[in-house]
């Protein structure tokens, strides 16, 4: 239910006060809880399924396939699904687009991890369904995604050669895994208000947000893609350049106790 202009300025006034008091009593870095559940889906070289504490839901299906990597040199490609929405909407797009320049940057995956031959890698399709979500998705998506990567398998070689010039394509052992050997990056969106920054932002936080700020961390450092992101149509505003070096410094402190958290799974 929306929030009234009565409640929308009290929570306003709370949220950027110096004290930056939140409605559930959390700290400006802390998350809500979630429930992480890994491969799942027999018919998926990797899956993973988040649950927040406010029911939202993210399902990700990792599968491989084997690719002439001189044809296709992008080895990883995202699709996203929102639940209720057209694969056309511009959210899904722009989502969609953000994920895949995530993977794809440079120093984000190492795509020497993925090589098989010279001449053969194998490309991973990452299948994202929102079943449900009461607030911007991309963090939710992203550790899912990384919770996937994290608990996909493949296949072992056994091809004895390694030549550009021949033809067949690998071959492998019938029952043989090998662990996925990646560190996925993790998208991070923070809720701007005031001169305040928070992690994890309620649907009730993020309808009174300033802005947001979507903050990469990959390889234990800040990468692109760094953007702000609209978290309601109604009361967007600018912000102090000070807010952005915060919002870093914070995913900079906190980031690993995340990528932690998760490998530990």
């Amino acid at each position: 239910m929306p929030l009234s202009i009565a409640e929308k300025s009290y929570l306003y006034d709370s949220l950027s006060s110096n004290a930056g008091t939140r409605p559930d009593g959390r700290l400006p870095h802390q998350f809500r809880p979630l429930e992480v559940y890994t491969d799942f889906l027999p018919s998926s070289n990797g899956s993973s399924r988040i649950i927040a504490s406010d029911s939202s839901e993210c399902i990700v299906s990792v599968k491989a396939n084997v690719v002439d990597h001189q044809v296709q040199q992008d080895l990883f490609q995202v699709e996203v699904d929102i639940a209720g929405q057209r694969d056309d909407s511009s959210e899904v797009e722009t989502l969609t687009s953000l994920l895949n320049r995530v993977l794809e940057s440079r120093g984000s995956i190492d795509a020497s991890k993925l090589k098989l031959t010279r001449k053969y890698s194998y490309k991973l399709f990452i299948d994202v369904l929102v079943i449900s979500s009461s607030s911007h998705p991309v963090s939710l998506i992203s550790f899912t995604i990384f919770s996937a990567l994290n608990s996909t398998y493949l296949p072992k070689i056994i091809s004895s050669f390694d030549d550009l010039e021949v033809e067949e394509l690998p071959t492998f052992h019938d029952a043989d895994m090998v662990k996925l050997d990646v560190s996925p990056p993790l998208v991070f969106i923070l809720a701007v208000v005031g001169e305040n920054v928070f992690m994890d932002a309620a649907a009730n936080e993020s309808e009174v947000a300033d802005n947001g700020l979507i903050i990469t961390w990959s390889g234990d450092k800040i990468v692109a893609p760094i953007r702000t992101v609209a978290l309601n149509n109604s009361d967007v505003k600018g912000f102090n350049p000070l807010v952005l070096q915060r919002g870093i410094q914070m995913v900079q402190q906190y980031a690993g106790d995340v990528v932690r958290a998760f490998a530990n799974l």
